[in-house]
């Protein structure tokens, strides 16, 4: 990756205790499942849009378009639904926690987002699958059914902001870099 090139998402940051809620949820699935690379809890979040690679003099702008499209939302709960992979069928590469949208609020943020980026965004066509990615394959591995059945706890937590994050990937675990924050509703951003 070109350092020069800010590789860029906006995400929802998970509260610690979420996050140690996944990460005992999913211990023995860790055990059990070989050949994934396992996120760290720092590193789990909900992500609402991946821009990618961008110039760095478009990075203020993404910033604006972020931040003035969240102005308008209102904070929202969700809750685990359980475990899932990605593809659904054959070799998986993905394993992730799934999230409660019934009410469409997560894919409607994601949509607004994903407006507010017009002009930064790839095209894509892919219906919206709020989760929580929690291991990833290089090499895409199986993943039984029966694997994704240990339950999650039905921990409830509040939607209340999004985050810009720049990606830094290296050999180990990405370093995600918290570039700007903004409270659902208030629309105006926090200090990093």
């Amino acid at each position: 990756m070109n350092e020069a090139r800010p590789r860029l998402f906006v995400a929802v940051e998970l509260p610690q205790a979420v996050r140690d809620a996944i990460r005992g949820a999913t211990a023995p699935l860790r055990r059990s499942l070989a050949g994934f690379r396992w996120s760290g809890a720092e590193n789990l979040h909900l992500t609402l849009a991946f821009i990618g690679d961008v110039e760095s003099g478009d990075v203020p702008a993404i910033a604006r378009g972020v931040g003035g499209a969240v102005g308008l939302v209102e904070p929202f709960p969700t809750g685990f639904t359980g475990l899932g992979r990605f593809p659904e069928r054959g070799r998986a590469k993905v394993v992730w926690v799934g999230l409660d949208d019934s009410e469409g609020r997560i894919a409607g943020l994601a949509t607004t987002v994903t407006a507010g980026l017009a002009g930064f965004l790839e095209p894509d066509d892919r219906p919206f699958h709020p989760h929580i990615t929690i291991a990833r394959a290089r090499h895409p591995g199986a993943v039984s059914p029966a694997m994704l059945d240990d339950p999650v706890p039905g921990l409830r937590f509040g939607i209340e902001a999004v985050t810009l994050f720049r990606s830094h990937l290296g050999a180990e675990a990405p370093r995600y870099e918290r570039l700007g924050r903004w409270n659902l509703e208030a629309g105006a951003p926090e200090v990093p």
